[in-house]
């Protein structure tokens, strides 16, 4: 039977095989920021990869739903898979009114879009990302940003800047400017800042109706960034209480010690429509995409349940965050490796892996296809610790002979310390 194709052996365009090296860094990655989460009071959530169409459509902005992976069941129901977390929360959250508030959700999941791949855009990743449901407190405003901050930080990024804007602030510039009726026009228009070159954006500006020095106006304005410590000074200027909330806010950063990292930047709209609030978007180093983003969606919940919620949360692209961490596939490497010689050796290396499996080891137990010399050329390919040989001298002078792979000693161990429960065996 003649083999598959190429491309049909290859994943789906956009995916990707996630093989034990990569996996095992992934979940490395993993381990670092859920601690992180899990320090700051939050608890996991995991939902469903499927959702109602039209619960992920409602609110999510027309780009976003052109990118719903799309399709009806067997019954003819509208379904779609899930494009971030934040959605699929607050429709949990929908229905379950009578958590008590505010709710501290973390996930670490798959999600999926239907975008052009290219460098750091895959259309199947992995988002990392807390949900703070309930609260309209500056304070929680300041602890998601430095949450974000101290996730950055816990994979190794020290450059980082989270620039941060809110959705009210920009409201009111545009209003100022004449911008009414292509609001979400212009806004998606900013959302693509750093992906277009800015000549070309003021163009679609003017193209979107803003004249008269209107579309230079603005681009001047989304081209300035200030310290995150001025935040308060500079959306005063547009909303008196607006500019006290944000000095609340700046006065719980700096509690946190992360408000050197905040740099004000009008240009930060933020591509979904449920963002009602702050919005904020994080760069690490020379890493030209943003490696994670979120805002306030205060009116989200409300859509599913008719009850105002005030909530807000970020999501990072954790392989965005990876690569620019400069984090490598990690070797995961096996404990041991036993390799029985006879027949009578194999019931022995049974009972010695189980041993072993009960103090935690990974214990492998050669398959009896490869010669001595094979096993331990594919135990040296494979990263094996620890090699075990045990064939009939091994089994009449009842030891096994340990060989250390890395420092490539032996010595040989009783089997009655094994059977007594021995922690680990060793060439050390």
């Amino acid at each position: 039977m003649p083999g598959l194709e190429d491309q049909l052996r290859r994943p789906v365009r956009g995916m990707r095989d996630i093989t034990p090296e990569q996996f095992y860094a992934l979940r490395r990655v993993e381990d670092s920021l859920s601690r992180i989460a899990e320090a700051f009071g939050y608890r996991r959530v995991e939902t469903p990869a499927v959702e109602h169409f039209e619960v992920l459509a409602r609110k999510a902005g027309r780009e976003i739903v052109d990118e719903i992976y799309y399709f009806r069941d067997k019954a003819g129901r509208e379904l779609g898979l899930r494009f971030d977390m934040t959605v699929p929360v607050a429709r949990v959250l929908s229905y379950r009114l009578e958590e008590p508030k505010p709710v501290r959700w973390y996930y670490f999941t798959k999600v999926w879009r239907y975008d052009e791949p290219q460098h750091g855009r895959y259309r199947e990743f992995y988002q990392f990302g807390v949900e703070l449901v309930g609260s309209d407190s500056p304070r929680a405003d300041a602890e998601v940003l430095a949450l974000m901050a101290k996730s950055i930080e816990a994979v190794g990024v020290k450059d980082y800047v989270i620039r941060l804007s809110d959705r009210a602030a920009m409201d009111k510039v545009l209003a100022s400017l004449g911008v009414e009726g292509s609001r979400e026009e212009v806004l998606r228009i900013l959302d693509k800042r750093g992906k277009v070159p800015d000549d070309e954006i003021l163009d679609m500006l003017r193209r979107a109706g803003l004249g008269g020095g209107a579309a230079e106006a603005l681009m001047a304005l989304v081209s300035e960034q200030r310290p995150g410590s001025e935040a308060p000074d500079l959306f005063s200027k547009y909303d008196k209480s607006l500019g006290e909330r944000y000095s609340r806010v700046v006065k719980a950063l700096d509690a946190y010690g992360v408000l050197d990292r905040l740099v004000v930047d009008l240009s930060i709209v933020r591509g979904l429509d449920y963002y009602t609030g702050m919005v904020f978007e994080a760069y690490a180093g020379e890493y030209k995409l943003a490696v994670g983003g979120g805002g306030r969606y205060d009116n989200l919940i409300e859509l599913y349940s008719g009850i105002r919620t005030p909530a807000l949360g970020f999501a990072i692209g954790v392989e965005r965050l990876m690569e620019a961490a400069g984090i490598a596939p990690a070797e995961y490497p096996l404990d041991y490796y036993i390799y029985p010689m006879t027949e009578d050796a194999f019931k022995v290396a049974a009972e010695v892996a189980e041993a072993l499996r009960n103090k935690g080891a990974s214990v492998a137990i050669d398959l009896g296809e490869l010669t001595l010399r094979e096993a331990l050329e594919h135990a040296a390919k494979t990263g094996v610790r620890h090699f075990v040989i045990i064939g009939k001298k091994e089994l009449e002078k009842g030891v096994v002979k340990i060989r250390d792979m890395r420092r490539r000693v032996e010595l040989e161990v009783e089997l009655g310390r094994i059977r007594e429960g021995l922690q680990s065996l060793s060439a050390t």
